[in-house]
């Protein structure tokens, strides 16, 4: 356990409060929460619907203008007041625009900004102008914050930044509060219309192409003599298209479409599923895989970002080249196929794998790093 005093004065940046989000933000909320009572903490919240409950509201400050041009110079003089009341460290979670902004104004007034990215951003391309102002913000910055070493050493090759300018902090899950619930799992099951018989398969993810949602279709055609039930959470460009490919190879009988379920709800669906699949083409450090193996439900993936880094070494046989549908689709079938003792064992070995990410061992970590 670090020692720390809770005189510490740490600014934290998020770029959305919605106690209703569907992402992976709600992690971020739990995380803050207890950061509240640990250190002196301002947030600045760049879009929110309301004030958090967790917070002082004398700590907060959510900005009000919509208008692009108003809300950068906002941004900027609020992250300045913030400087000058004696806030002398930012971190920030996902929001380049704060992260130029506090680094600017950290380079003249003194102070150090941390800047949380994780995923492949190098993979897409960006107009010339988003381009150099991301790879300033990464220049800019004290510290890039990012979720696995392996991406550490991607990030430092494809932003040419130093080894000691990047800090590794994992994402976290209360692991005490993710439990499958037996009544709500069956009630679900009847509400979605899901025979015993039936397997499910679950995909919790936004339907883009970044998070694989085009295969979809293509991963149920390779199940369609298995006895299974597709279960599709969120929404997004994607599921029209989708929904269309699905009809034409007759298979709606084993797909459910759902659209976007708040985070904080999300673990009743993990509770009914028998496998997790993760089709993305891009990825950094996935909740999603958190929230399967803390409910022990096994799951295919794709090979990016950290995924393999996270992941205990018996599932790693189930994590395929990217692309690979053929691989994919096998993948799901073998473990469909295996006995309940084996599934009951790879569960056991993913929930005792999980707890190195629990949220206490991260905040843990942040302290150290913050602190340092």
């Amino acid at each position: 356990m670090v020692n720390f005093k809770k005189s510490a004065k740490v600014c934290f940046v998020i770029p959305e409060y919605d106690p209703d989000i569907s992402t992976h933000f709600n992690y971020l909320y739990d995380f803050i929460k207890v950061l509240f009572s640990d250190f002196d903490i301002f947030l600045l919240i760049e879009k929110g619907a309301g004030m958090p409950n967790f917070a002082d509201p004398n700590r907060v400050y959510i900005q009000k203008f919509k208008f692009t041009p108003l809300r950068i110079i906002e941004n900027f003089l609020v992250i300045f007041y913030i400087r000058l009341i004696g806030y002398r460290d930012f971190y920030i979670h996902y929001s380049f625009l704060s992260a130029f902004n506090a680094s600017l104004i950290s380079k003249f007034v003194g102070g150090r900004t941390f800047y949380w990215n994780c995923g492949l951003p190098w993979l897409y391309s960006r107009n010339y102008f988003r381009e150099k102002f991301e790879r300033a913000a990464y220049r800019l910055v004290t510290f890039l914050v990012t979720g696995t070493e392996g991406l550490k050493n991607q990030y430092a090759k494809h932003y040419q930044l130093g080894l000691s300018k990047i800090k590794v902090l994992p994402n976290w899950i209360n692991v005490n509060q993710f439990h499958k619930q037996f009544e709500i799992i069956q009630d679900l099951k009847l509400k979605l219309n899901i025979s015993p018989k039936d397997k499910v398969i679950l995909f919790v993810h936004r339907l883009s192409n970044r998070k694989g949602a085009h295969y979809l279709p293509r991963i149920i055609q390779g199940l369609e003599n298995e006895k299974v039930v597709l279960l599709i959470v969120g929404g997004g460009p994607e599921r029209e298209k989708i929904e269309l490919e699905i009809r034409k190879s007759r298979l709606e009988k084993k797909v459910r479409f759902l659209n976007s379920i708040p985070n904080k709800e999300i673990q009743n669906y993990f509770g009914i599923a028998d496998i997790f699949i993760m089709p993305s083409e891009e990825e950094g450090f996935p909740h999603v895989l958190l929230e399967a193996m803390v409910v022990g439900v096994p799951f295919v993936a794709f090979d990016v970002g950290g995924v393999k880094e996270i992941s205990p070494p018996e599932s790693l046989g189930y994590i395929v080249a990217p692309y690979d549908i053929k691989s994919f689709s096998n993948k799901i079938k073998e473990l469909l196929h295996y006995n309940g003792d084996r599934i009951a064992k790879l569960s056991e070995i993913e929930q005792s794998w999980v707890k190195q990410f629990d949220l206490s061992i991260t905040l843990d970590k942040f302290k150290d790093i913050i602190l340092k």
